[in-house]
């Protein structure tokens, strides 16, 4: 990919997050912008659906997606949300290459650089120094995933809500209290509830 169409404030979130999180130098840094792909999603649309094979790993660069799962005919549910410099994937279908159950879709305007299942075998197989980028990434969605069980196992509602404001800082300014509500597995109206009574607590 020609890294000219990319912006610097957009190479520098893809700078950090591979640098500095992961911890791979200049060298693999450069050869992943080589390689990587570039997509825009519009508010609501869609960066993969259910039913289909997660054949990609991304990098938020900006804005905010959901990911959610369908009940019946209407009912969605909540299962995580990514901003930027998050990794981003419908992990299980990506690893299994079996169709995903889940969907993930833009809040915002979204931009995205990814490489395909193909492209990332291939650097693991070249370098094991790609390594640190697959420890990193199964690694982040394993935590992520015991967090969110344990806390429904364990937690009320209200920790549930702590847990999420902890889990991605900020979220309450950018995704809205029925997305928030659903990931929780509550009620917005409740939601309203748990938040009037941790101000009033205060």
């Amino acid at each position: 990919m020609n890294t000219e169409n990319l912006l610097v404030d957009e190479l520098n979130v893809l700078d950090r997050v591979l640098k500095d999180v992961v911890g791979l130098n200049e060298r693999y840094v450069a050869e992943f912008k080589q390689i990587m792909f570039r997509k825009h999603l519009s508010k609501k649309e869609f960066l993969i659906s259910e039913g289909t094979i997660c054949n990609f790993i991304g990098v938020v660069i900006s804005g905010a997606m959901r990911s959610f799962i369908r009940a019946g005919q209407t009912d969605e549910f909540n299962n995580d949300f990514y901003f930027e410099h998050d990794f981003v994937s419908a992990y299980t279908s990506f690893l299994t290459s079996q169709p995903t159950n889940c969907n993930i879709q833009a809040l915002t305007d979204v931009n995205v650089v990814y490489i395909t299942a193909e492209q990332y075998q291939g650097l693991l197989s070249r370098d094991n120094e790609w390594f640190k980028l697959g420890k990193y990434i199964s690694e982040t969605f394993f935590i992520r995933k015991c967090k969110r069980e344990t806390s429904f196992l364990k937690n009320t509602a209200a920790k549930r809500l702590e847990s999420v404001l902890q889990l991605y800082p900020g979220i309450e300014q950018r995704v809205s209290q029925y997305h928030i509500a659903s990931y929780l597995g509550i009620k917005p109206e409740s939601l309203s509830r748990i938040k009037l009574l941790t101000y009033i607590n205060k």
